[in-house]
């Protein structure tokens, strides 16, 4: 699929193309073992986040079809995906990841989601959005649903973090719910 990126406007945050000098601002971002474990990683013995880390994780969302960079004051906060557009359906799934801790908290992820989900009901013109999330992140769960993401299923010990397993929480939103909203 080859389709422009377009730039989302939101009072405080821009979702824009990612490009080459992405990389820097990643790299100044760092690795937070906290929301490392939010993404369901094991934030025990992370190595140093490193510029071939950075640098990968900007070819991968260069390479993405519908990638946006997540920019707060100019500075790079991070990316919002919908990944697996299923034209025939009229599906996607959102995926989104912020990296610095201090900006958590002050309702951009909620900006940001707003953002995406106006673009895949509005531009896109899809039927549903879903997402998966662990089912103890529960900044990330509060955030989905304030953006009108409804529970839909929980997928038992789908996700092991360390020595432990987690449920993943399915929770999706359609476009009329998404229209009753706005």
């Amino acid at each position: 699929m080859t389709r422009e990126i377009p730039e989302l406007l939101g009072a405080r945050v821009r979702l824009r193309p990612f490009r080459s000098s992405d990389i820097a601002g990643r790299l100044a971002l760092g690795r937070s073992p906290e929301i490392v474990h939010s993404f369901g990683g094991d934030p025990r013995g992370l190595p140093p986040y490193e510029e071939c880390d950075a640098r990968s994780w900007v070819e991968r969302n260069l390479a993405h079809p519908l990638c946006w960079a997540v920019e707060v004051d100019r500075r790079l906060l991070g990316e919002a995906r919908l990944d697996g557009l299923d034209l025939h359906d009229s599906r996607a799934r959102l995926a989104i990841g912020l990296y610095d801790l201090a900006q958590l908290g002050k309702g951009l992820g909620r900006e940001v989601v707003k953002l995406i989900l106006s673009h895949a009901f509005g531009t896109l013109q899809l039927h549903r959005v879903d997402l998966r999330v662990l089912s103890y992140n529960e900044r990330a769960i509060r955030c989905y649903r304030a953006c009108g993401f409804i529970e839909e299923g929980r997928e038992r010990e789908s996700a092991r973090v360390g020595d432990v397993w987690h449920d993943d929480l399915i929770m999706g939103v359609l476009a009329k719910e998404y229209a009753g909203q706005t």
